[in-house]
């Protein structure tokens, strides 16, 4: 699992995180990594066409500037590119506290062609859509709060010709 983040001060958190729980658990968390990219720009540079099964989007920054919507990690432009490293039938997973933001990632994965919703008993039974909200600390602290979260979670097609 590699975890691609621009800004410093997370990068190094992150960083941090992984070392901690290699000290707690010896011999594991040795696939775990972060790197210092920009993954809106590069993510083709970095993996193979299909390597993915599965692409998370845990609370990104909403851009709440019309003017900087066009820096929002989900983005119809954006998904080509994620759809290129996400194999067919692979999984896309966003969640976030905005609800703005949520309805936005959600339209720009419904109107695109390559991806489609997941079905009820399809989210029912995936145990990472149960972890979306409680496993990292960004939700944890929304539920503490008691939030709202807003997920659009995703299956990457082949589109119809």
């Amino acid at each position: 699992m590699i975890g691609m983040e621009l800004r410093d001060k997370v990068l190094e958190y992150v960083k941090e995180q992984i070392s901690a729980l290699r000290v707690a658990n010896p011999g594991q968390y040795q696939n775990i990594s972060v790197v210092r990219t920009n993954s809106m720009k590069y993510i083709p540079n970095y993996f193979e066409k299909g390597q993915f099964s599965k692409m998370f989007f845990l609370f990104p920054d909403p851009h709440f500037k019309e003017k900087n919507h066009r820096h929002r990690v989900i983005s119809t432009y954006l998904l080509d590119e994620y759809a290129y490293t996400l194999r067919v039938g692979g999984i896309i997973y966003t969640i976030t506290d905005v609800e703005e933001l949520g309805g936005w990632m959600k339209a720009c994965l419904e109107s695109h062609p390559m991806y489609e919703t997941l079905t009820e008993e399809e989210l029912e039974a995936d145990p990472v859509v149960k972890l979306l909200s409680s496993a990292i600390e960004e939700g944890q602290k929304v539920a503490r709060n008691d939030g709202q979260t807003f997920q659009a979670i995703y299956r990457c097609i082949m589109p119809a010709i």
